[in-house]
């Protein structure tokens, strides 16, 4: 399964549609049709075609009119860590991760960065949103006694985690994040391949490819899923 609904992916199938977390149910002025309307992430399986898509490693991305592309690097190792859409005043960062065939990891995740967050002087709260449940926090700033506003949301693919950051207007703007986040992840494909990878082990991404440079290449020393750090998490260059 590798396609995604944003009102199918709101709901566990497992949850109890009578309780209390359950998401509300579909308008009845709404057609099937409109309720089967799937959108991105895809999965490559079920978008195999890449077309006009940029190549960038483990995704597949799209150019949006009026954003910027940046990626987040490891100057160290020279690792790709990241994509970063810049539009705005918001910014929406990808990363993508190795999840175990039969089990979903984003729950135990979102767990954990919640107490990292506290941890490290931040607060944060669960919020139902359009992908499912999502992480709003306050992340303490380097040396300032101001906090930045940062939304993660999850996304559990076959065999990946999609993890999206915002931060900037859309971080405390619903409207501004949502026009951005679609416009990226409804057509954004995650490429996994069947290469081994450990849980939670970020999956290879690349600058794509243009006539003037091929782009760095991500090595085999890939770190695992990162917590919410105080400050930049990477350098990010264009």
């Amino acid at each position: 399964m590798g396609l995604f609904s944003r009102r199918r992916k709101a709901r566990d199938p497992q949850e109890d549609p009578n309780s209390e977390s359950a998401v509300e149910e579909l308008a009845p002025e709404e057609s099937e049709e409109e309720a089967g309307e799937r959108v991105g992430p895809f999965d490559e399986a079920d978008h195999p075609e890449r077309g006009d898509l940029l190549d960038a490693g483990s995704l597949w991305i799209p150019a949006v009119k009026g954003a910027t592309i940046q990626f987040s690097v490891d100057r160290r190792r020279d690792v790709v860590l990241g994509v970063v859409y810049v539009k705005a005043q918001t910014a929406v960062q990808l990363q993508v991760f190795a999840a175990p065939k039969s089990a979903n990891i984003w729950d135990d995740v979102r767990s954990e960065m919640i107490s990292s967050i506290a941890s490290q002087g931040g607060s944060s709260r669960e919020a139902k949103g359009e992908y499912g449940t999502e992480i709003r926090a306050q992340m303490p700033a380097n040396g300032k006694r101001s906090a930045n506003p940062v939304r993660y949301l999850g996304i559990d693919g076959p065999r990946w985690l999609l993890r999206v950051t915002v931060t900037g207007r859309g971080a405390v703007d619903d409207k501004a994040a949502s026009s951005l986040i679609h416009e990226v992840l409804d057509r954004t494909v995650v490429s996994r391949g069947q290469t081994p990878h450990p849980p939670r082990e970020i999956l290879p991404l690349h600058v794509p490819r243009t006539k003037k440079d091929d782009g760095p290449t991500a090595d085999d020393g890939r770190p695992r899923l990162s917590l919410p750090q105080r400050g930049p998490e990477i350098t990010e260059i264009r």
